[in-house]
């Protein structure tokens, strides 16, 4: 992969196919060659096309790194639209499999989790921190169901001076899994990531994440004031106090 600076002008040698998922500024395409093509519009994204860039730039410095982490192979852009051309993960999101299962047992959550944290601590390691850490953002590499989990989307993620001590202030991240200090702008870093992998605990042994509301505010609020729910309690009938994961 070229290195991300300015993204080069639209090459010919892909030719985009299925589309595998959409979002609010982007649609994901298969492509021939087993890739998955994120094409952004930059319509859509007027204002915010930093997020694009940032995501670049994170992928740029940690791709092919780590085995847990979504590969960036190549980004290119027109006139309408950025493209960012990722390795393919055939398996589908973790969120998916979450509300196919209803929730997991707790020895394949174990692994799940362990495998989370390993991608997690090689980004904080590069002194990033991801940010947006959901089910939604966990993808797996193919569709066995001992597929390696792969974490992706990184347009909320921030890189971290390492050489001066700066707490992040931007409000950013998907409320249920968004940490305190997120919320209440009193600053934050790293353990924010932790935080959502403790929710993504949760929720992949109940099927139930713990401050779910009505709405986002009533979660928000929930979340400020730690209080959390366990729901239904045969939920989490054979499930142990899970502290030794």
């Amino acid at each position: 992969m070229a290195a991300a600076t300015a993204a080069s002008v639209v090459p010919c040698k892909y030719r985009t196919g299925r589309v595998l998922g959409e979002g609010t500024y982007a649609t994901v395409r298969e492509s021939g060659k087993k890739y998955a093509v994120k094409v952004i519009s930059k319509k859509l994204m007027q204002g915010k096309e930093n997020m694009i860039r940032n995501e670049i730039a994170v992928l740029g410095q940690i791709s092919v790194g780590h085995g847990n982490i979504l590969t960036l192979t190549d980004y290119f852009e027109t006139f309408n639209n950025l493209y960012l051309v990722t390795e393919l993960a055939e398996g589908g999101e973790l969120f998916d499999r979450i509300c196919s299962k209803g929730s997991y047992y707790e020895h394949d959550a174990a692994h799940l989790v362990q495998t989370i944290c390993k991608g997690v601590a090689y980004l904080h390691s590069k002194e990033i921190v991801h940010r947006d850490l959901k089910p939604e953002n966990l993808l797996f590499k193919t569709k066995a169901e001992d597929s390696e989990l792969l974490i992706a989307d990184f347009g909320l993620s921030k890189i971290i001076d390492k050489d001066k001590f700066d707490l992040l202030t931007t409000t950013c991240g998907t409320p249920g899994y968004m940490a305190p200090e997120i919320l209440q702008k009193s600053g934050h870093g790293k353990p924010v990531d932790m935080w959502a992998i403790g929710v993504i605990t949760f929720f992949l042994l109940s099927g139930h994440t713990p401050f779910d509301r009505q709405n986002t505010l009533d979660e928000m609020h929930a979340i400020i004031k730690s209080e959390y729910s366990f729901g239904p309690p045969e939920c989490w009938d054979g499930i142990s106090d899970t502290e030794d994961l």
